[in-house]
């Protein structure tokens, strides 16, 4: 499957969030345009799309914020190509573009025990699709405004410890400090702590 996978205008991005973005992640997650255009325009943030005969087919978000590990912070494939192999595409080539010369990429996916089966297992789904790309579980979780999140990660050896603070780091340098005091929980809970 071949496309044309590239990086999105503001105009597009924008156009991404409204018609895109707010049917595929749940309000608590979806940040406001204006802050992610704010970020975008600070060299901060990198909004990519693949595209197949010139339709939409999956779209990628990072956070860059100039640290060697990026956060993969919205992956979503369009609803009618679901299940063709557009995201794994597009995942591949994220993790060629981003794991050179030393980094690496790494993301937060909602923790699979909300009790209701067809969320965890759609949860779980998604957890599988990062482990069959080839991303490991790290030793912590996080919880950012209310939702919590198993870590992951790709790329060069980094200890949990290092990828504690690059992930402050990103959301420490865009949020306002009271936002991120309230909202952000790096880590929410280690391995083997309660």
């Amino acid at each position: 499957m071949e496309g044309e996978f590239r990086l999105l205008s503001a105009q597009e991005m924008a156009w991404l969030h409204e018609n895109h973005m707010k049917r595929d992640f749940p309000p608590a997650e979806l940040k406001p345009i204006a802050l992610l255009e704010k970020m975008r325009s600070e060299g901060r943030y990198e909004p990519y799309a693949l595209f197949q005969n010139g339709e939409l087919t999956a779209y990628a978000f990072y956070w860059t914020a100039g640290e060697p590990y990026v956060l993969l912070d919205y992956f979503a494939v369009v609803p009618e190509r679901r299940n063709a192999g557009a995201g794994s595409q597009l995942l591949r080539e994220m993790l060629d573009r981003f794991c050179v010369n030393g980094h690496g990429v790494f993301g937060e996916v909602e923790i699979p025990d909300t009790g209701v089966a067809e969320v965890d297992e759609l949860r779980q789904r998604r957890l599988n699709f990062y482990f069959r790309a080839g991303l490991q579980k790290r030793g912590f979780t996080t919880k950012i405004f209310s939702v919590p999140y198993i870590v992951l990660s790709y790329g060069p050896e980094i200890s949990d410890a290092e990828l504690i603070e690059i992930n402050r780091k990103i959301y420490g340098g865009s949020l306002p400090k009271a936002m991120y005091e309230e909202n952000i929980f790096i880590p929410w809970l280690e391995e083997g702590r309660a």
